[in-house]
């Protein structure tokens, strides 16, 4: 017999197989028990999630000889039927190659004749976003109202480009990304009935690259298996799927918290030369600062071997929060840059550089700090200038008032005189005239103040 791919081996045959989508498999197992089947569903989620198989489970379940269960038996005629694409009464249609009218019009008249040997009719439509809207409104009619034995399965990556008339005639499930420790398990689990000798940190890229697919996630382990047979180590996986690695993303890091733009050139140049693509690269550099402020912040990370861990939280005491940030924030720039950019090498150098030169930088919290503090400085002199410049305009206008009372003064002055003349009354001393003509003595500082001046 020829060979078998993982991804179809060991394709779940139950709902106990079903990882990370347990909304679904409860929701099925409660229909089913208190016999509340819909007429229609529509699987939503991304690709691999397991949206075609729990259609068959469900189909084997519903049609079990054996007994209406959630757990159908896979051995009586029907479920094997049914695991083998072969049942007459289960039908599974491709929606991007049946897209138009015609084609529904021959499931129309399919649905005509009684089932064999089962339960129901249930028809399965992959991919029917691809359906052409006249293929859709054919079809409004027929799924409203179906057979009392039909029952309409959909799936599809692209709920949106569903008519919302399709949608509303279903009950809509959505389909979870399994988790990167669920598919570290299943990898775990396919391993050991293989017999493959591979290493526990070599099974996280596989998990995080398939990004949340079991079946990408076993297609990614059947290429690594033909790749190192005796012994697959994290090494060996990052050369397959051209990773850089912790190690060289550390060096990274490192030459950035040294400020140290040469050292940064020169192990972006290597990784370069070896072909990585520069995409790739930064993808697989975002993914790794975000672990990096996850330590940060002190939360648990998986998938990284406790060497390069403390590695990391020893670096981490290097680089604060902002500056992390940061960086993600400009290598998901650059990113966007290099999509439009006709020398993407080039600035792609630029940005590293840049990044290297983080130090240099002041953060936008000391600069509103720094002019903060420089704004007050000016109120204050301002404040100070302003007190100044009234004490002198205070003066200026003192000055003249004197100036223009001085005839008069002398002219007072001048009857004090003479009224002491008069009374025929001689003071004492000077300061008795004084002390009795407050004016007299106003126009001896006056002059005291203009000889000094002088």
């Amino acid at each position: 017999m020829s060979y078998v791919v993982l991804a179809r081996k060991y394709r779940p045959q139950s709902f106990s197989e079903i990882y990370s989508q347990e909304h679904i498999v409860r929701i099925f197992k409660n229909s089913i028990e208190s016999n509340r089947i819909g007429q229609a569903y529509l699987f939503t989620g991304a690709r691999g999630v397991g949206k075609t198989s729990v259609a068959r489970i469900l189909a084997k379940s519903l049609n079990c000889s054996e007994a209406l269960s959630i757990n159908p038996c896979n051995k009586c005629p029907n479920c094997k039927d049914i695991t083998d694409s072969i049942s007459p009464d289960v039908i599974e249609i491709d929606g991007a190659s049946n897209t138009g009218v015609d084609d529904v019009r021959e499931l129309q008249k399919e649905l005509l004749y009684t089932t064999t040997n089962s339960r129901y009719k249930i028809i399965i439509i992959d991919e029917v976003h691809m359906l052409s809207k006249n293929a859709f409104n054919a079809l409004l009619k027929t799924l409203e109202e179906p057979a009392a034995n039909v029952i309409f399965i959909f799936a599809t990556t692209e709920p949106h480009k569903v008519l919302p008339t399709i949608v509303s005639r279903c009950q809509r499930l959505d389909f979870k990304k399994i988790p990167v420790h669920m598919i570290v398990k299943r990898l775990r689990e396919v391993a050991n009935i293989e017999n493959i000798i591979i290493d526990d940190e070599a099974l996280y890229p596989i998990a995080k690259k398939a990004d949340g697919g079991m079946r990408d996630a076993l297609s990614l382990m059947d290429q690594v298996i033909s790749y190192g047979l005796n012994h697959i180590t994290v090494k060996l996986v990052e050369n397959i799927f051209g990773f850089v690695g912790y190690e060289v993303i550390n060096l990274l890091m490192k030459s950035i918290s040294s400020s140290n733009p040469k050292e940064m050139l020169k192990c972006f140049l290597n990784i370069i030369d070896q072909g990585v693509d520069i995409q790739e690269f930064i993808n697989e550099f975002l993914e790794y600062l975000r672990q990096f402020l996850y330590i940060k912040l002190n939360i648990d990370q998986e998938g990284i071997s406790e060497n390069i861990l403390v590695f990391m939280k020893d670096l981490c005491n290097e680089f604060t929060e902002d500056e992390i940030l940061y960086i993600i924030n400009y290598l998901v720039e650059t990113k966007n840059n290099l999509r439009t950019s006709s020398t993407p090498e080039i600035l792609a150098e630029l940005s590293f550089i840049k990044i290297a030169k983080i130090s240099e930088m002041k953060s936008l919290k000391s600069i509103l700090e720094s002019l903060s503090f420089n704004k007050l400085k000016l109120e204050n002199d301002s404040n100070k200038m302003t007190t100044f410049e009234k004490k002198s305009t205070v003066e200026k206008n003192t000055v003249p008032n004197s100036n223009h009372s001085e005839a008069s003064i002398k002219t007072q002055v001048g009857h004090a005189f003479d009224s002491v003349s008069s009374s025929n009354k001689n003071p004492t001393s000077i300061n008795e005239l004084v002390k009795n003509n407050p004016n007299l003595n106003e126009f001896i500082n006056i002059t005291n103040s203009k000889i000094r001046q002088e």
